[in-house]
């Protein structure tokens, strides 16, 4: 077997451990609601502080993974991040709970940042679109676990005892870290003139990177952080929410790998553009205003294709990472990746407010703005990138 395939093996894996670990509280957000009695603003609040930890995290264990290495951030930070769950299962108090998740998020950036640039340097260069697409892909894995477990456990979210298993299971990923410490292997050596090279030199592809993942963030965020309880209380019973999040994020899954194999015959710009519009259609389907729209069939369609046009998204970071000199990469993408998560988490802060102000039902007028304006912002990001980087890495 070829050492880049356990790179990106454990990757993939340990990055939907990391998303299976960040939504799963939103399964959990009725009951924590009407049981533990915390309001929906402060749920997601605790939702928002493992995106802001994640911002953290990227900037701190980016700069140590460009200069000690991917593997000992990879190690840690999928340790880190499963031992904090386990720790947030076991409280129902909301300042543990914030606590905790933030420490979490912390390791959730530390993961991400060095596990993607781990697989995807030690990939055949010709591969990197689409071996990053097959890392990202483990967001949607672990998204679709997530639905997965709730078909089967959602009966148990009846009590505390069977909450905190349900949340336990997010502690599982630590079973990764013997596979990365004793397989992943990497020839990482520190260059002579990193010092040379700063993130300030790489300024425009920063911002345009941090920009274009903000608008992806809350695109996706204004309707997946809450979708669970909306589906709920339009009438969808909980198996099918479960079964709903699975197929979506089955299907968002293959759509990165889809994407990222097209990007060598289309060019990876003319697929951001094409999904971008997919999205725009989508999140009007799936967050119908209109009364006629608001079907199950009808909704289920536009969560679908949201999750098969949202396959362009691991174009973005690839973009990135191909754009800068390896000595800033880890830092430069990873730190892009998490600011997008903090602008996200906010957002899903704001719709936890929207919930609280105005009810659930008034929730699609808002999120379909919010839609519009985020998918703008992820359009001239790339529309103004500064080099043109098609098929190549």
């Amino acid at each position: 077997m070829q050492k880049y395939i356990h790179a990106v093996t454990s990757s993939t894996l340990a990055w939907a451990g990391n998303i299976y670990d960040l939504v799963l509280i939103t399964y959990a957000y009725t009951f924590l609601n009407k049981i533990v009695g915390i309001s929906y603003l402060d749920l997601t609040i605790i939702f928002s502080l493992g995106l802001i930890g994640r911002v953290i995290g990227a900037s701190i264990f980016g700069k140590i993974a460009d200069t000690r290495g991917r593997k000992i951030v990879a190690l840690t930070g999928t340790a880190g991040y499963s031992i904090f769950q386990a720790f947030f299962a076991l409280t129902a108090s909301f300042p543990l709970m914030a606590f905790f998740r933030t420490i979490e998020g912390i390791f959730m950036g530390a993961q991400w940042t060095s596990g993607t640039v781990l697989a995807i340097e030690q990939a055949p260069k010709q591969k990197l679109q689409f071996v990053n697409s097959i890392v990202q892909a483990g967001y949607a894995l672990g998204y679709a676990l997530t639905g997965v477990t709730y078909m089967f456990m959602s009966s148990d979210l009846t009590s505390i005892s069977g909450y905190r298993i349900f949340m336990l299971t997010g502690s599982l990923p630590l079973i990764l870290v013997p596979y990365i410490y004793f397989k992943v292997t990497e020839e990482f050596k520190p260059s002579v003139v990193a010092q040379k090279v700063r993130v300030k030199d790489y300024f425009p592809y920063f911002i345009r990177a941090s920009l274009a993942m903000s608008g992806m963030f809350i695109a996706y965020l204004a309707i997946f952080s809450i979708y669970p309880d909306f589906t709920g209380f339009s009438g969808f019973p909980a198996y099918y929410v479960g079964l709903l999040m699975a197929i979506a994020n089955a299907i968002q899954g293959t759509s990165y790998v889809i994407f990222g194999r097209l990007s060598y015959r289309f060019g990876v710009f003319k697929l951001i553009y094409v999904g971008i519009a997919g999205l725009l259609v989508a999140s009007f389907l799936s967050m119908p205003i209109f009364t006629p729209l608001k079907t199950l069939p009808i909704m289920s369609a536009g969560v679908y294709l949201y999750a098969f046009a949202v396959g362009f998204w691991p174009l973005i970071s690839g973009i990135a990472a191909s754009s800068v000199p390896p000595e800033v990469r880890a830092f430069l993408t990873g730190t892009a990746y998490n600011i997008g998560a903090v602008a996200g988490g906010i957002v899903s802060a704001m719709i936890g407010g929207i919930i609280e102000a105005f009810g659930m039902a008034s929730l699609p007028y808002f999120v379909d703005g919010i839609e519009f304006a985020s998918l703008a912002v992820v359009f001239v990001s790339m529309f103004t990138w500064p080099i043109r980087i098609e098929n190549r890495a």
